[in-house]
């Protein structure tokens, strides 16, 4: 199969801002309440269109990522601090704090070893997937990269490890297609293999939960998102409050694994798909970004209907950003 990558990138850093735009007003809400607003998703959108008028800043920081690829012609750790410092001047819109003290941190000169959060969040799997793009045709580098990319901002082993999941993930993906779809088997052993034989005890956590969501497909939505909203998460940050709700915690392996969770339930539409993941609950916005790029490449720009291109503010500007660094992409794997 001949595969147009210029419609995956695409695809992939719009279904980022779908997600982000169409998850930012039900962020913090239980998914029960979210779905109290609307019977019809679709006709909710058109009668409420000021309420997805943004992305937030996992949009804002997965172009400066992109960014940061495209001025380097790959990873160069100057680049990304400098792009990642940038963006406080877009400004950030709804940031999360291990990602904004980090940043405010690097702004001011202080290095990256000493500046980045503990926090465990998903504030780097969110921004990855301009690396799961550049890097698809060379998995170490990748790996690499990802690993470098969200050290700069958390220390947490936690936060790597979504990162390096969601890029592989999104290389597995951009060379697989609707017409031939792909092995759900394959799929787990390629993003679990990334993260494989490390010293790291929450890396070993987190083949478990991936293997969990794996062995949990045939479940509905709803119950695996109310299985999988805080999975992960120990005391003092559990919400006991939320236990047996679908409320997706920012922790990253919960995050993670119920982007991908719904992302697999959902792989004969991406509007449907996008709904899903955006109406997840608790931290929607980014399940919508996570998943949404996870959709993108797999489903390309192509199959995206155009009233969800349209709802993302300034999509022509992301478009070309795609546009940049799949040009970079070609140029390094020589693709004419």
């Amino acid at each position: 199969m001949k595969v147009d990558y210029l419609d995956k990138f695409s695809g992939t850093l719009l279904g980022v801002s779908i997600g982000d735009t169409l998850g930012h007003p039900f962020e913090g809400m239980l998914r029960d309440r979210i779905y109290s607003y609307f019977e019809d998703f679709k006709e909710y959108m058109k009668e409420n269109k000021n309420l997805f008028k943004t992305y937030t800043d996992d949009t804002q920081l997965t172009l400066h990522t992109a960014e940061a690829l495209i001025q380097g012609s790959g990873f160069n750790e100057n680049n990304f601090v400098r792009e990642y410092v940038s963006w406080l001047e877009d400004p950030p819109i709804g940031p999360g704090f291990g990602c904004i003290s980090a940043i405010q941190k690097l702004k001011y000169g202080i290095p990256w070893k000493k500046a980045a959060s503990k926090s465990g969040g998903n504030g780097t799997a969110m921004r990855v997937s301009p690396i799961g793009l550049y890097y698809s045709k060379d998995i170490k580098s990748l790996k690499n990269a990802a690993l470098k990319s969200s050290v700069i901002t958390h220390s947490h082993p936690a936060a790597a490890a979504g990162a390096i999941v969601i890029a592989r993930a999104i290389a597995f993906l951009i060379d697989k297609s609707i017409e031939t779809s792909f092995s759900i088997e394959e799929f787990f052993e390629t993003i679990i293999s990334s993260i494989s034989n490390s010293q790291e005890k929450i890396w070993e956590d987190f083949i478990e939960i991936l293997n969990r969501v794996k062995d949990n497909l045939n479940i509905s939505v709803e119950t695996g998102l109310i299985k999988f909203s805080q999975v992960g998460v120990k005391s003092p940050f559990f919400i006991e409050d939320y236990l047996g709700k679908a409320f997706v915690h920012p922790y990253t392996l919960s995050t993670v694994a119920c982007a991908i969770f719904v992302f697999l339930k959902n792989l004969n539409s991406f509007e449907n798909c996008i709904i899903q993941l955006a109406t997840a609950g608790g931290d929607s916005d980014t399940v919508g970004a996570i998943g949404g790029s996870l959709a993108g490449a797999y489903f390309g720009l192509g199959n995206i209907p155009d009233y969800l291109k349209n709802i993302v503010k300034q999509h022509k500007h992301i478009l070309k950003i795609s546009e940049q660094l799949h040009l970079k992409f070609r140029e390094k794997y020589k693709l004419g």
